[in-house]
């Protein structure tokens, strides 16, 4: 499986990219903002899993055993739990969570309006996506660039840097906030059904 390949070179390459672009300061803003019950889709290798406070539990779901693996190793200061699962159909009851969290998951994932949907639906009526994800970016030259880019990630990865997940987000009757960073490739969201 592609995502079991990847867990080897996951956060070295994260850790490449995240500093010089002030993204790893952003997750642990965004990650911050997280409360009560919380649903991280993609947890990945657990990158978030740390910087998570304040917060009753997180739940952590993945499709890749071996980036599952790797997440269990990570210290945390709150309980969490970790569940191999597919986000297009998530194994949990409608309004579960108060928070669900989503860092460049959804811009990688297949068939992104179903597993919104079913972000909508696990979602308690007054909780929040708060979301890091991939957007096109604002220069044209970059935009151009990324969009060639996404033709070959797409494929082999299914990373699509055009996908625009905050109109996504409000074509499922989604409020959505948004901050762009880096030149607008990255977009931070808060959004609630």
């Amino acid at each position: 499986m592609r995502y079991d390949l990847a867990s080897y070179v996951y956060e070295p390459i994260n850790g490449l990219l995240e500093r010089p672009t002030g993204i790893r300061k952003a997750r642990k803003r965004l990650i911050s903002q997280a409360k009560g019950r919380v649903l991280e889709l993609g947890v990945g290798t657990g990158l978030n899993l740390p910087l998570y406070r304040n917060v009753e539990e997180v739940i952590g779901v993945d499709i890749s055993r071996k980036m599952l693996e790797k997440a269990r190793r990570k210290r945390t200061e709150v309980p969490v739990k970790l569940i191999q699962a597919d986000a297009r159909s998530l194994p949990f009851p409608n309004k579960s969570f108060d928070t669900v969290v989503s860092t460049f998951f959804l811009c990688v994932v297949p068939e992104k309006e179903r597993v919104i949907r079913e972000i909508k639906r696990v979602l308690k009526p007054n909780g929040s996506l708060l979301a890091m994800e991939c957007s096109p970016p604002e220069n044209r030259a970059f935009r151009a660039l990324l969009s060639g880019i996404s033709v070959l990630t797409s494929r082999l990865t299914g990373t699509d840097f055009r996908t625009d997940l905050p109109a996504l987000l409000r074509g499922e009757d989604f409020d959505v906030e948004e901050e762009r960073l880096v030149n607008g490739a990255v977009r931070l969201i808060r959004a609630s059904p």
